[in-house]
């Protein structure tokens, strides 16, 4: 099962630590401890004492083992469904998936921050370690209970249900294979080269490629560093580093996005007035708008130097994406397998 809302770890418990030497052992009765484990060692390895008192929700210093207590507590109050849910056979526990996390977890010795093209917990840490194991119309309490999820979940008559496919009303949300049309049934998600409105129309790894002025697209595999692209879903990395505006620093994917500059410095400017005095044509006084000059007659407000448009100039591409990763400080990824501390 994967994990989404409530598997999702608060940033303090990913982005605390110089850890190493943490002997990670989880299982179905202590993993609340386990986590507090890893949690407050790297606490306090790294962490000044108001970054943990921030953490732990605290206006006074704890001890580490005074962090250990609080933490399990909270996890506790927070996995009682789950609990409740392996004791009665709706789910197991995946203790080497939790572990594999919690080691990973553990920032590297002597390392408080680093910079790294992915986080290093996020493949380890991207399946749920709690599994439903409920099949379809059985009984369930939670959504956690049924197996197969998220393309199947514990419907209002507590029975595991499947999510709608193509042709049947999008109701709860469709299947993971399809999207809900215009017409409010479930659609089949497109294939490479299938036209598409937008990127939730398209299979996995696909994006909708609509090209500048234009609604209709066609689903196109997401590129790798180095391709050229037009926005940051073509590529693998999300992100797409665009070419740059002239004259500016600021990163652009079509002139509508550039500020202008004046024809003779390249300054920034809205109106050619930012640039230079105008002259009246007819009466050759002073002007800064066509307001300033002698209505009707031809008499217009003449500006030496224009203000011209912004250009968008450059080769956007799409490059590997890097995040600068401090295990003190707010670094937030989706860990499935942690309940929310």
């Amino acid at each position: 099962m994967r994990g989404a809302g409530f598997f999702v770890a608060v940033s303090g418990l990913i982005a605390v630590g110089c850890g190493g030497g943490v002997n990670v052992s989880a299982n179905e009765d202590n993993v609340c401890s386990e986590i507090a484990e890893v949690a407050c060692h790297n606490l306090y390895q790294c962490c000044a004492e108001g970054e943990i008192e921030r953490y732990l929700g605290v206006s006074e210093p704890r001890t580490e083992p005074q962090c250990r207590e609080d933490l399990v507590r909270r996890c506790d109050r927070l996995t009682l469904t789950l609990k409740d849910s392996i004791e009665a056979g709706r789910v197991r526990f995946d203790k080497e998936l939790m572990n594999t996390c919690l080691d990973t977890i553990v920032a590297p010795g002597d390392t408080c921050g680093m910079i790294v093209v992915e986080q290093p917990w996020k493949e380890a840490c991207m399946e749920s370690a709690w599994v439903g194991t409920v099949e379809l119309t059985g009984s369930c309490l939670f959504a956690h209970d049924c197996a197969g999820a998220p393309d199947n979940f514990c419907a209002p008559n507590q029975k595991c249900t499947a999510k709608p496919t193509a042709g049947f009303p999008c109701g709860t949300g469709c299947a993971s294979a399809y999207y809900c049309g215009t017409n409010g049934t479930c659609q089949p998600k497109a294939a490479v080269g299938a036209p598409c409105l937008a990127a939730g129309q398209c299979q996995k790894d696909l994006f909708c490629d609509i090209p500048a002025g234009t609604f209709m697209g066609t689903c196109a595999a997401k590129l790798p560093g180095g391709s050229a692209c037009r926005s940051d879903e073509g590529c693998t990395s999300d992100t797409c580093v665009p070419g740059k505006c002239m004259g500016t620093n600021v990163d652009c994917y079509s002139d509508t996005n550039c500020s202008g500059r004046c024809a003779n410095n390249g300054a920034f400017c809205t109106t050619s007035s930012n640039c230079s005095l105008g002259t009246c044509s007819v009466g050759g006084n002073s002007c800064t708008s066509q307001a300033s000059c002698v209505a009707g007659g031809g008499d217009t407000c003449v500006f030496p130097v224009l203000c011209l448009p912004g250009d968008c100039v450059g080769d956007p591409v799409c490059t590997n994406q890097t995040a600068s990763v401090d295990y003190c400080q707010a670094v937030t990824t989706p860990l499935s397998p942690l309940p929310v501390l």
